[in-house]
């Protein structure tokens, strides 16, 4: 048995030659169909680029304060951050600030004040964007649906934290024009939002200061009336009872201090003009289009229609193989395959060329079967007549 084995291996090792050899002679044998529909693929993509309509996306680059990405864990998704725990949740805080941010940029208070200051309420916007008048939904509903769907977009660097504002319109002036007022609109929006949460926070803490105040002199009273009416009396459970009433002197206090130092740091913070987001890269006017990528349509369409002409190339060489091997039922194929080409015209073509010829029929050969084939009526042919007998030839 070890002497066949290095028999078998070089037997398959022929075997798998001779294919390779046959799979190539197959691809160099179509070279003509392969190019021709590879540079037909590449051809038909790289003229719909041409003629499709462009489009140009404008980039603009900001880098949120961390009181930003504070404010927004804490206030829309109700986490409560400590500090010095930030950097252990960085992934989780990114996505969660990227997805605010989103949030943001499609609210209608952005969009809409955005879309009637620049754009009177869509209507230049809603020709670029070639839309019509439905009776259920207006132009501008159209039209803030179209910058939420397609036109501004957002995307983070989870290594740096920088957020791009990406948008894109057919006009390179208009994508500018509108990614840098997004911009604008949303640092005064964060803005207005800082006031207005500092200004409830300072009313919260006036409020509780107030509380701890009125704590502390409910205290002190109360330490006060202990003394004058146990002024000659030192007994331990009195002792015990002024002591009680002084700590609680000393925890209102110390509330207090606390609420009134709160009160100052947020009216402090208050009175800040600190912007909340930082621009790193202003949005300039694209000279580039994003849409469609030519160069990449091209290669792609070009690579698809030379798989197409190697796949049709195997499947016409089996084609071939069945034929020369007489494969029972090739002949029914080759009628399927006539009758599919005509509502796919070109298919008979991956048949080899002796299969795709009709046999001609003779003319002659009907008529000459109905001749020799006998019929009932016709009567029978005669026959020779017989010898005469010997006796009556020699009487005669």
């Amino acid at each position: 048995m070890s002497q066949l084995e290095p028999r078998n291996s070089k037997h398959e090792t022929s075997s798998d030659e001779l294919r390779l050899l046959e799979w190539a002679n197959v691809l160099l044998s179509h070279k003509l169909l392969i190019i021709f529909l590879g540079f037909l693929g590449a051809g038909v993509a790289y003229g719909l680029c041409k003629t499709a309509r462009p489009f140009f996306t404008a980039e603009a680059t900001i880098l949120p304060n961390r009181e930003a990405e504070q404010r927004s864990l804490e206030k829309l998704w109700g986490l409560n951050i400590a500090r010095g725990t930030e950097d252990m949740l960085d992934v989780f805080t990114t996505t969660l600030v990227s997805s605010y941010y989103m949030e943001l940029l499609h609210s209608d208070s952005l969009l809409r004040p955005l879309m009637e200051r620049q754009w009177g309420n869509g209507e230049t916007l809603a020709q670029m964007f070639k839309l019509r008048e439905k009776s259920y939904v207006t132009i501008a509903q159209q039209t803030l649906a179209s910058l939420r769907k397609s036109v501004v977009k957002l995307r983070q660097d989870r290594s740096t934290g920088m957020i791009s504002i990406l948008c894109t319109t057919p006009d390179p002036g208009v994508s500018a024009e509108m990614a840098n007022s997004l911009v604008e609109g949303l640092k005064k929006f964060l803005m207005a939002q800082r006031t207005t949460d500092t200004s409830r926070l300072v009313s919260e803490a006036d409020q509780k200061t107030s509380e701890a105040e009125s704590a502390l002199k409910l205290a002190d009273n109360a330490l006060e009336n202990f003394d004058r009416h146990n002024k000659n009396t030192t007994t331990p459970d009195l002792i015990t009872k002024r002591q009680q009433l002084q700590r609680e002197i000393e925890l209102q206090k110390e509330t207090w201090l606390k609420m009134k130092t709160t009160v100052a740091i947020l009216r402090v913070s208050e009175k800040q003009k600190e912007e909340l987001i930082l621009v790193i890269q202003p949005a300039e006017i694209p000279w580039k289009k994003s849409w469609p990528p030519t160069m990449l349509a091209t290669l792609g369409s070009g690579m698809f229609g030379g798989l197409l002409a190697v796949m049709l190339a195997f499947v016409r060489h089996g084609i071939r193989s069945l034929a020369e091997r007489g494969a029972p039922g090739y002949a029914e194929f080759v009628q399927n395959m006539r009758s599919l080409n005509h509502w796919l015209p070109g298919v008979i073509l991956l048949l080899p060329k002796e299969s795709r010829r009709r046999p001609a029929r003779r003319p002659d050969a009907g008529k000459a079967a109905d001749i020799s084939r006998p019929t009932a009526d016709a009567e029978p042919a005669a026959t020779p007549a017989d010898p005469p007998p010997e006796d009556e030839e020699n009487d005669s």
